[in-house]
């Protein structure tokens, strides 16, 4: 049966980017997908055939800011919530715009960051579903991704309190401006914590969908049937996209480069992430395709002395076709940028930019033996870096670890598992 889908989600570009990967996959199965997230995106998300709710204020270009980049810069996790809750602040009318926009659905998804899931279920009566990059219930089988530079295990016992620890932070930053305005609004009782949030998606029949790979994270046995590890939402290049001619004349003209690239995070001073990344290429005697993108790197200018033909800018290109040609990636262990490194196979050299999951993904990584967690960008120097890329290239245990991990990776179907679990979700509500 053809659904009409809402998707609602924001934040920066990689944090949409899993759930337009999700809507594309809806859509080749047939339903009509709609994403409710902030207006910056709708070109980008048009371009792949899908519709946008369009929300007016952008999380991305608030990051851009210089107060709130310092914020992320610091380790006060007060202070980053209280960012948080300003915010969101400023968006007060994104839950009544969602609502609004999902009259017209048959089923709604939720990411963390998104809003109207409970409250469409509980008053429309259609079937909701939460999705997320991340793990977000709480479990006794590793802390919490929202820890950040704070994390770290002393057993089962602290590890669940983590979770709610954090989760009682994070509600209190979020609901007071995305959820608890829009349930009094619809004379639906209020929900108090995130508790009471789990609470409501049992009582509804709400699951949760988790899309990262349980060869990456395996599925916690304390979680209950309604949590799913589907595997990674990877957005694809589209087969008309064609790389630039000179990227292709510069990957074959020498030995595979490093990636090095920070996404949307331009925090801090892109200047001098760029020496940072020029004088660790050059230490460690390795080419390099560098990734200008949103801000985390300077694009450089014609007169600048650091251009060298070893090095290759490029503001923008699809990881799935150019991380499997690296001889490894450098990046700021990003959800979305993980999995993509991950799946090429080669060895991921990850600098957290923000204490956030991003520190977590590293330490991950390094866990598995797939890669190398990096000082935090702000430590981190270009002798650091450039040790870092040698155990990439000469540690051959390392190198084997990352090409059988891509190996399972690339057999998996994430998006074909969700889509099997939110038509499954459909069915069992029209049959109850």
């Amino acid at each position: 049966m053809t659904m009409k889908i809402l998707i609602s989600s924001f934040g920066t570009r990689g944090d949409v980017q899993p759930y337009l990967a999700l809507a594309v996959g809806l859509q080749r199965a047939s339903h009509q997908v709609t994403l409710a997230t902030s207006h910056t995106f709708s070109d980008w998300i048009h371009a792949y055939g899908v519709q946008t709710h369009p929300i007016r204020v952008s999380i991305q270009e608030v990051m851009q800011q210089p107060a709130v980049q310092a914020v992320l810069r610091s380790k006060n996790l007060l202070r980053q919530i209280r960012l948080l809750r300003a915010i969101l602040g400023q968006n007060r009318e994104t839950a009544e715009v969602v609502w609004q926009a999902a009259q017209d659905a048959d089923l709604i998804i939720q990411s963390p960051t998104g809003c109207c899931a409970l409250e469409a279920a509980s008053k429309l009566g259609i079937p909701a579903l939460f999705a997320s990059p991340l793990p977000v219930a709480p479990t006794r089988s590793f802390p919490s991704f929202f820890l950040g530079s704070m994390r770290f295990s002393l057993g089962g016992g602290y590890n669940f309190f983590t979770h709610r620890l954090m989760h009682f932070a994070l509600w209190h930053g979020m609901s007071k401006h995305m959820v608890k305005p829009l349930r009094r609004t619809l004379g639906l009782s209020p929900l108090r914590s995130f508790a009471d949030l789990l609470a409501e998606c049992r009582r509804l029949g709400v699951p949760w969908l988790y899309g990262y790979s349980p060869h990456v994270l395996p599925k916690p046995r304390d979680w209950d049937m309604d949590q799913h590890v589907t595997g990674y939402w990877f957005l694809d290049t589209p087969p008309a996209w064609q790389p630039p001619g000179d990227l292709l004349h510069f990957l074959v003209s020498g030995p595979p480069p490093i990636y090095i690239g920070f996404g949307s995070m331009g925090h801090g001073d892109p200047a001098r992430h760029t020496q940072l990344a020029l004088r660790a290429l050059a230490l460690s005697g390795q080419r390099g395709v560098l990734l200008t993108g949103w801000g985390g790197m300077a694009a450089p200018m014609p007169h600048d002395a650091f251009q060298s033909h070893n090095v290759f800018f490029v503001e923008n290109i699809p990881h799935d076709w150019l991380f499997p040609q690296m001889a490894a990636v450098v990046h700021h262990g990003g959800a979305g940028t993980t999995g993509a490194g991950l799946r090429a196979g080669v060895p991921n050299l990850l600098t957290p930019f923000a204490p956030n999951d991003q520190v977590a993904w590293a330490e991950r990584v390094e866990k598995l033996g797939m890669g190398v967690r990096l000082p935090s960008i702000q430590q981190l120097t270009a002798e650091k870096l450039a040790a870092a890329i040698q155990v990439a290239l000469t540690d051959s245990t390392m190198r084997t670890r990352a090409t059988k991990l891509g190996e399972k990776i690339r057999s998996e179907n994430g998006i074909g598992e969700a889509v099997a679990l939110i038509e499954r979700q459909a069915a069992q509500r029209r049959q109850a």
